[in-house]
């Protein structure tokens, strides 16, 4: 009995109690141990709170009340099917694969990979509540392989922007704010929740800069400078909350304040205006705040020569592994190297369709090059573009290589004939210029 080390490399753990028979596999040892443990605490005590009591006593404690108030509504919202499958029983009763088959049953359910894994990670919150208060011997969420998405880089969509600027003129205040933080968003790579919480003293004018207070890394402080863009923006906001909206705004602190339900000032809500600007036709169905946030940083990767350490430091990031999603779009930096390459490109290309329709190289270039020459006569200038990518030109070389004959000798003949025709136009001139000049002399 224990834990024992298979061939194929995972670890078989094996329990033989009279009331516990355990026979599975894990791929590392710790999970091994750590099954170990859940199951002999499960042998040696049964009966304990549930899931629904522990839950409770999760809410009143320091460990939840201490949290960022958007990371408390999130594990209340998502706990809540977890308490529904296994809420009634006991905390040491639930093991790992009670865990697994709750990410299974979502998952047939139609859950999105990122909605099931904040199910299991405010499960996973509980479990180490109990485990830091000795009511647990082992978090049966930790080591269980979680559902996991492609990263997406979702950029602004053409026109998104177009439709926030068409939106501040908009005669609803919030509508108006909303189009103003998204464009800030894009114009700062700030989060929309970090544009949502600032307040004006945070917000330094002659500086040209804003400290975002209480980020997500940590509460850590970021500060970060304000382009001429970003200005304008905020004096488009200001100007609104102390003008037109006087009333309702006149001792907010917050640079994009609303009105709670209690009537108190609070906070943007962001993300109910942007629903219904959805519903009303004023912003594509397709549009996130949180893209203007992607497409500013896409920009800094393709055009700037900022690296990424300083692109994290702007925008927050504090794991390296946050800009892997960027990096398809440090290739377009390349180009010009590319685009150099393109003049070897043409000669091989030529070289090719000569070899695919059996002309020779010299007359597929002299055709190309008759073309390009014609194209500039009527005013059109090389763009560098391909003409042997154009249907019309492939069509033209494949009339030349018919005409050529199909066979060797055919094709020897032709040559023989163009190249004595050749010959013949390039001596006609030297041949009529002395008849002129003797024209001449004679007639003195």
């Amino acid at each position: 009995m224990g834990i024992h080390l298979l061939p194929s490399g995972r670890y078989r753990l094996q329990v033989r109690r009279a009331d516990l028979q355990v026979d599975t596999t894990y791929d590392t040892e710790a999970a091994a141990r750590r099954a170990q443990a859940q199951y002999l605490g499960r042998c040696v005590k049964r009966t304990g709170p549930t899931l629904d009591k522990t839950w409770g006593l999760y809410l009143e404690s320091r460990q939840f009340l201490e949290k960022k108030a958007n990371t408390r509504r999130s594990e209340e919202t998502h706990v809540k099917p977890g308490l529904a499958r296994l809420g009634d029983r006991a905390l040491v009763a639930i093991t790992a694969d009670d865990i697994d088959s709750f990410i299974v049953a979502r998952q047939k359910a139609g859950m999105r990979p990122d909605t099931v894994r904040n199910e299991v990670a405010a499960l996973s919150a509980v479990f180490a509540f109990a485990q830091k208060r000795s009511m647990l011997s082992a978090n049966p969420c930790i080591g269980v392989r979680r559902p996991s998405a492609p990263r997406e880089n979702r950029r602004m969509a053409a026109g998104d922007q177009g439709s926030l600027i068409t939106a501040l003129t908009h005669p609803t205040y919030r509508f108006r704010a909303v189009a103003r933080l998204c464009l800030l968003v894009r114009e700062t790579g700030a989060r929309p929740g970090e544009w949502s919480n600032a307040c004006w003293r945070d917000v330094d004018l002659d500086a040209r800069k804003v400290t975002f207070q209480n980020t997500k890394y940590k509460n850590q402080p970021r500060t970060i400078p304000l382009t001429g863009a970003a200005i304008h923006v905020l004096g488009n906001q200001l100007e609104d909350i102390t003008i037109r909206e006087i009333d309702a705004f006149g001792d907010s602190e917050w640079v994009f304040p609303a009105v709670a339900r209690n009537g108190e000032l609070t906070s943007f809500p962001y993300s109910g205006s942007v629903r219904d600007m959805k519903a009303q036709g004023l912003l594509p169905l397709r549009f996130r705040p949180h893209s203007g946030r992607h497409e500013y940083i896409s920009t800094l990767v393709e055009e700037s020569d900022l690296d990424d350490s300083r692109i994290m430091t702007l925008v927050g990031h504090h794991s390296p592994a946050s800009m892997q999603i960027y990096t398809h779009a440090r290739g377009v930096r390349y180009r010009p190297q590319l685009e150099a390459l393109e003049p070897s490109r043409r000669t091989e290309r030529a070289r090719e369709v000569a070899k695919a329709t059996g002309m020779p190289v010299n007359l597929v270039n002299s055709y190309l090059e008759r073309r390009r020459q014609s194209d500039l006569e009527d005013g059109v200038e090389d763009g560098g573009d391909e003409l042997l990518f154009d249907p019309d030109v492939i069509s033209d070389i494949k009339t030349m290589s018919q005409a050529l004959g199909s066979s060797d000798v055919e094709r020897m003949r032709t040559l023989l004939r163009i190249r004595t025709a050749k010959a013949a136009a390039s001596a006609a001139p030297s041949q009529r210029t002395p008849k002129k000049a003797l024209g001449k002399s004679a007639r003195r």
